[in-house]
């Protein structure tokens, strides 16, 4: 298969669901004002954690978060020419998955697609072989993202 070169990839390592929200939150945030597509591919949502935040917060654009898909089909996307980012959360089967099947619809594409693979530490043992294995050239963190 000829790998789409537009597919930028990023990992996040998160210790808790309330951790990973907080960390998503405001890169969400700077995405959607930037004009990208956000879609939240996660095995345990963490949409209601996402939601009280933004009860908490007053941010700016806080309708358009709010409007963020979470789990639709990958190509049941709306079509558009915006970056579309991708945000996986689950176990390392799970991320897989989902990493394979966004490949697979974007192959022949030329969409620019960044996925946000992210890693929960007590259910990915192999935290260590993350970054070396999966050729991230980015990281999510609680300050924002950065080159590895």
């Amino acid at each position: 298969m000829k790998f789409n070169n537009s597919i930028e990839k990023t990992c996040c390592i998160y210790a808790s669901d309330w951790h990973l929200a907080v960390m998503l939150l405001p890169f969400i945030s700077k995405s959607l004002k930037e004009n990208n597509k956000v879609y939240m591919k996660f095995q345990d949502s963490i949409e209601d954690k996402i939601h009280q935040l933004l009860e908490k917060l007053e941010l700016k654009n806080r309708a358009d978060i709010e409007k963020i898909s979470w789990n639709l089909d990958v190509g049941e996307e709306e079509l558009s020419d915006n970056n579309k980012i991708y945000i996986v959360s689950g176990n390392d089967d799970y991320i897989k998955h989902m990493n394979r099947k966004i490949e697979q619809y974007y192959n022949n594409k030329e969409e620019k697609i960044q996925i946000i693979d992210c890693f929960h530490i007590v259910e990915n043992e192999s935290l260590m072989e993350i970054g070396k294995e999966k050729n991230y050239k980015k990281v999510l963190t609680t300050n924002g993202e950065h080159d590895i």
